[in-house]
């Protein structure tokens, strides 16, 4: 009888465990792998791959909850006849039997689940590339307008909500068509992957850095917007003094910039318009200066400097 009781009790924790596991498995290899998946509409093709791997393993877990109300049928069963009789030789062989099979049914449900792994992994990896993919400027590396946009939306939540404030610059290359137009696209090209490491590694403290469009950039920084325009400034005269080769072409480039912060904006259009203003009032001075707008008026930073031409 202690012995059946023994049997009766590891069938009885083995079913539990194996519920707990069978639960825990799935919901753990699905949790994990579907941060990176936030923000990003999939494919047709991804979302029926995905759709037929969540079938699959639905079958497999029914299918398992099945088999587990077999099992604990056929232990009720096996638990009536101990208390209506004295447990015989066969009765503990039944048992025997019953744990094997749910030891049997836990390994092929393991092997599935291990397929299945294997295939979210891969699933996952995909959607990790498109990602990256799409959130990239292809030519420079630096996020892309896509990138900027969707973090200066969540910036600008954040700080109406009562979060901290922040600034956005835009940079525009002076007279870069001139460049184009001169030594050809290729140069030119080769002139914004340049300048979009030299900003990644002055700007590696900004909260984004990113390719805006064509030879402009953009980069949201975390600090007051004069202590930001001065940080801009300094970038300017760092690149003003670089001489980039491109080819067989040795180029000295100038930048403009734009600087703005929120103010009671609820939408960020406002937010980029006084930052365009400021760029604005910096090309039309003369280049190779930076402005920030305050809300009233763009303003320029530091003392008057001749732009080369």
């Amino acid at each position: 009888m202690e012995h059946f009781n023994s049997l009766a009790m590891a069938v009885g924790i083995g079913l539990g465990v194996l519920l707990l596991l069978v639960g825990m498995g799935l919901g753990a290899r699905w949790t994990r792998r579907r941060g990176n998946r936030r923000d990003h509409a999939m494919s047709h093709s991804e979302r029926e791959q995905m759709l037929q791997l969540l079938h699959e393993l639905g079958t497999w877990t029914t299918e398992y909850s099945g088999n587990v109300s077999d099992y604990q049928e056929m232990l009720g069963k096996l638990s009536d006849e101990v208390l209506t009789s004295v447990p015989s030789a066969q009765t503990e062989h039944r048992v025997l039997v019953l744990l094997q099979q749910i030891m049997k049914s836990n390994a092929q449900l393991q092997t599935r689940l291990e397929a299945a792994e294997a295939k979210l992994e891969k699933q996952m990896q995909q959607i990790r590339c498109y990602l990256t993919e799409a959130r990239t400027d292809a030519l420079t590396g630096l996020a892309n307008r896509r990138a900027f946009d969707q973090k200066l939306e969540e910036m600008l939540m954040a700080y109406r909500a009562g979060g901290r404030s922040f600034v956005v610059a835009l940079i525009d290359i002076d007279r870069f068509k001139s460049i184009n137009d001169t030594f050809g696209h290729q140069v030119g090209d080769d002139v914004l992957r340049q300048l979009a490491s030299s900003l990644r590694t002055q700007l590696g403290q900004a909260i984004i850095v990113a390719r805006f469009g064509g030879e402009e950039f953009a980069v949201i920084l975390d600090a007051p917007l004069r202590v930001a325009a001065e940080r801009l400034n300094e970038v300017r005269r760092v690149i003003e003094k670089q001489q980039l080769q491109a080819d067989a072409t040795i180029l000295e480039l100038t930048v403009s910039v734009g600087l703005s912060e929120p103010r009671e904006d609820v939408l960020v259009g406002p937010i980029l318009r006084r930052a365009d203003e400021a760029l604005y009032a910096a090309k039309h001075i003369g280049r190779n200066r930076v402005y920030y707008h305050d809300g009233r008026t763009p303003t320029l930073v530091g003392a008057p400097e001749v732009a080369r031409h």
